[in-house]
């Protein structure tokens, strides 16, 4: 392995906070300031597993069917980030996965890699109503998204507090972030920050 440190960060938010467009935001931030930060890409792996082609394929097969193959995909993504250890990689993912019809769910389970390359934790929020507003206006077909006021409460509530709970288990620092228009700095602004200055004080206490 490289000199270095392996490092990434764990970017939680549930659908509707624009978590994506805000993580490809702070990499071409940081691109542009010519930090090496980039997002893992984990959903290539998963179309690989699940011997899908697209991603739409791949959202179509239960949810629970999905999570089965997330341990070897964690592996595989493990393996890359250690094979350049320089890079502050971002996982753009959940921490709470219901089904299609938001009544059962699962919570991502801590991975035994994470003690040793997770350096952090991002959540992502907003208002309820924007994250409606969100989804509303979402083209996709995304039947595994709700449009219930009330349940997107519940859900970004477990969201938070299931982040909160395995930042303090894994004894690493956390953050949210409030992605809402018009703000100075911007979410992925803030983002940025926060990476850097988390990958700083990792490789100074490592």
């Amino acid at each position: 392995m490289k000199g270095g440190v392996a490092m990434f960060i764990y970017i939680g938010g549930v659908p509707g906070v624009d978590k994506t467009t805000m993580v490809a935001e702070t990499e071409e931030l940081a691109r542009k300031c010519k930090i090496r930060m980039e997002k893992i890409k984990g959903a290539p792996i998963l179309c690989e597993l699940a011997d899908v082609t697209t991603v739409a394929e791949l959202r179509t097969l239960p949810e629970n069917v999905r999570r089965t193959l997330h341990p070897e995909m964690n592996r595989r993504l493990y393996e890359i980030n250690r094979s350049d250890p320089e890079i502050v990689r971002l996982a753009d993912r959940h921490f709470v996965y219901f089904d299609i019809e938001g009544k059962e769910y699962e919570i991502r389970q801590i991975q035994p890699w994470d003690k040793e390359q997770m350096i952090a934790i991002a959540v992502i929020i907003t208002s309820p109503n924007i994250i409606l507003s969100r989804r509303l206006k979402d083209t996709n077909d995304r039947p595994d998204r709700k449009y219930d006021i009330n349940f997107l409460i519940i859900e970004q509530k477990m969201e938070i507090d299931i982040a909160v709970s395995q930042a303090k288990e894994l004894e690493i620092p956390f953050c949210f972030i409030r992605n809402e228009a018009d703000k100075s700095p911007t979410a992925a602004e803030t983002l940025l920050f926060f990476c850097m200055h988390q990958a700083l004080c990792h490789k100074i206490r490592a």
